[in-house]
């Protein structure tokens, strides 16, 4: 049959996935369950603004997702991302900015220039961190925890630590130290740039998965809202889905759910039942995002900084990013123990380094299985399945990063790549 693939998912796998099929010419049919595309990472209204269901930041390293948005960006339109050097501002506690000098040069420096850490500090992370980058590659099987065990607790607490949870958004105490260090490398070992922060200017619908749908609808593909995929059944010439209106028949299927959501499709295929049980035994982990409205003449000193005492790790100015004038993000990862009262802390926090007034509403969004634990020896699934019609894509897919964008849109792309070598 004429090749016409069903990519169940429209999140950035599925957004990504579907896209380079449909610029190789391939028929594509997209069904995504929400009314609205991005998976985990997708816009949401609140309080008559176009806000996220959460605060992402993007690093330089990321270069699929970073081609993937540049390359659906109309030619007159404004960057989507604003890109910033390293910088990692704690009020009063610590701070550590990144000059611009060829990696990991950069990262020597702003450790020797950081504020907060002492001489010895600084040297054993300047060591640490350069064994780490240009070491050997041997695998490790422990916790990040266990990683850094040998450097100074302030270390841990102001800069390793943190940077685990906000990458891996996994505890460091559980965390996979092989993918900790998988993210260090590619931030600070190949080019100065791959450890630039990268935040969002519009929501992160607009961002990509919108313009993907644009460029594959003109394509000749489709993007099918509101229908979730029930039913797969997989013969030899042809794979049948079924939603709660229809089944229809395509020539292949990219499966480009969400992990906790695997399981109930991929058993209904006795091919896929080994790569279904694999899957099911994932734990996940929550991220908790609060929006705080301010008077819109505030803003802070800088876009983001890094917050003490938790809840929230991060607050980020929306005003400065989006245009969103007043508006602050707070992100709590790895958020397993969040009090009830967690957005009052977190607003005690951002008190704590600046005077923003009075709050003229706040909202709460908590993802619950935002992203799967980032655990040593994780098995992640190819994208290939023993089934030749059918392909997997997500941010939990084999690969060197944990669950993040990057993960995903890498992800989507090799899936499609291999379904276009069976053609």
């Amino acid at each position: 049959m004429t090749p016409h693939v069903a990519v169940v998912g429209g999140g950035w796998a599925g957004c990504a996935a579907a896209l380079t099929l449909a610029e190789a010419g391939v028929a594509v049919t997209v069904f995504e369950a929400s009314r609205t595309l991005g998976g985990r990472a997708r816009a949401v209204e609140l309080e008559g603004q176009a806000l996220d269901n959460g605060q992402h930041i993007l690093l330089g390293a990321y270069e699929q997702t970073l081609e993937l948005i540049e390359r659906l960006r109309p030619a007159a339109a404004p960057a989507g991302l604003w890109r910033l050097p390293l910088t990692l501002e704690q009020p009063p506690d610590f701070s550590l900015a990144c000059p611009r000098l060829p990696a990991p040069l950069h990262l020597a420096a702003g450790l020797f220039g950081a504020r907060g850490l002492s001489w010895g500090d600084k040297l054993a992370a300047a060591r640490w961190a350069h064994t780490q980058i240009r070491g050997t590659e041997d695998t490790l099987d422990g916790s990040v925890s266990q990683f850094t065990a040998t450097q100074p607790e302030k270390l841990n607490r102001l800069l390793w630590h943190p940077l685990c949870v906000s990458a891996l958004n996994t505890p460091p105490e559980i965390a996979s130290a092989q993918v900790f260090r998988n993210v260090l490398r590619a931030a600070f070992g190949g080019r100065n740039r791959h450890s630039d922060l990268l935040l969002p200017r519009q929501d992160l619908t607009a961002l990509f998965p919108a313009p993907a749908a644009a460029r594959l609808t003109e394509r000749g593909g489709s993007v099918r809202l509101g229908c979730r995929v029930t039913t797969l059944a997989a013969a030899a010439d042809a794979v049948t889905l079924g939603t709660r209106d229809e089944s229809a028949v395509f020539s292949h299927a990219i499966l480009a759910v969400a992990p906790q959501h695997l399981p109930a499709l991929a058993a209904q295929v006795p091919a896929l039942e080994p790569i279904a049980q694999q899957v099911a035994t994932y734990d996940y982990q929550p991220i908790a995002t609060a929006y705080i409205q301010y008077d819109p003449a505030f803003r802070l000193a800088k876009p983001l900084y890094a917050l003490s005492d938790g809840p929230a790790q991060f607050v980020f100015d929306r005003g400065q990013s989006h245009g969103q004038s007043g508006l602050l993000a707070l992100v709590a990862s790895a958020a397993t123990q969040l009090p009830a009262d967690w957005v009052d802390q977190a607003t005690a926090q951002v008190q704590r380094i600046a005077q923003p007034g009075a709050a003229r509403w706040r909202k709460s969004i908590v993802e619950k299985q935002a992203t799967y634990s980032c655990v040593p020896g994780l098995p992640r699934p190819a994208v290939t399945t023993p089934h030749p019609r059918l392909f997997l894509a997500g941010d939990y897919t084999a690969g060197q990063y944990p669950a993040t964008l990057e993960s995903a849109t890498q992800s989507g792309v090799q899936s499609a790549a291999s379904l276009l070598e069976t053609l």
